[in-house]
């Protein structure tokens, strides 16, 4: 993932999948599993950001949870999230 400080005051999110990583049907379920979990985020964030999220494993290794529990590791490095995953 790279970012940078928003110039204009709004969190945006780029979700990057590569075709080398697999099929369309794929590269869109990544999309689809990686936007309502990020923008649930915006109001955790302290500084808005612009964001570019790279999918980086393939079809064959990548599953659903597998990708969320990559998205909330990046919620905690990020410190946008503290709480996710403990019960």
């Amino acid at each position: 993932m790279r970012w940078i400080e928003s110039p204009d005051g709004f969190c945006r999110f780029c979700f990057v999948a590569r075709k080398k990583n697999g099929n369309a049907v794929y590269r869109n379920k990544c999309r689809r599993v990686l936007r309502p979990l990020f923008f649930s985020q915006v109001p955790e964030i302290k500084k808005p950001v612009w964001a570019m999220v790279f999918v980086n494993d393939d079809s064959k290794e990548m599953t659903p949870e597998r990708l969320r529990e990559s998205a909330l590791k990046l919620f905690r490095k990020m410190e946008w999230r503290s709480d996710v995953g403990e019960a």
